[in-house]
């Protein structure tokens, strides 16, 4: 995992790169040990913590936005909105791999047992 931090009227400390490695290093088992770039950007602005996250993996861009009091919950939760963003996308490539029919497209599902005489 390469990481990359820009800091706007903030100074990016190595308490704030330490919080965003580590909770990173939990979602490993989503990206199964794969290269991935994070690039986090916070910013503080009349009280206001932004931070902002753009992943690349595979071929896709994942992008997350959070604004509170906060700087560190602001992180959590722009990398729990990363995580579902991985999650959600790994589900379709699993499911796609698999070739996965959904419940609806299987024959037989529909009432047709009871119409049998």
């Amino acid at each position: 995992m390469k990481f990359e931090y820009t800091g706007r009227h903030i100074e990016v400390t190595p308490a704030l790169k330490k919080h965003v490695e580590d909770h990173f290093a939990r979602l490993g088992h989503l990206f199964d040990g794969q290269a991935i770039n994070a690039h986090t950007i916070i910013e503080v602005e009349k009280g206001r913590h932004r931070a902002e996250m753009i992943v690349k993996w595979r071929n896709e861009v994942l992008t997350a936005v959070t604004v509170l009091d906060d700087m560190y919950q602001a992180l959590s939760k722009t990398i729990d909105k990363i995580e579902k963003q991985a999650l959600r996308i790994k589900t379709k490539v699993t499911d796609k791999h698999h070739n996965a029919q959904k419940l609806s497209t299987v024959p037989g599902t529909t009432g047709e047992a009871g119409s049998a005489k």
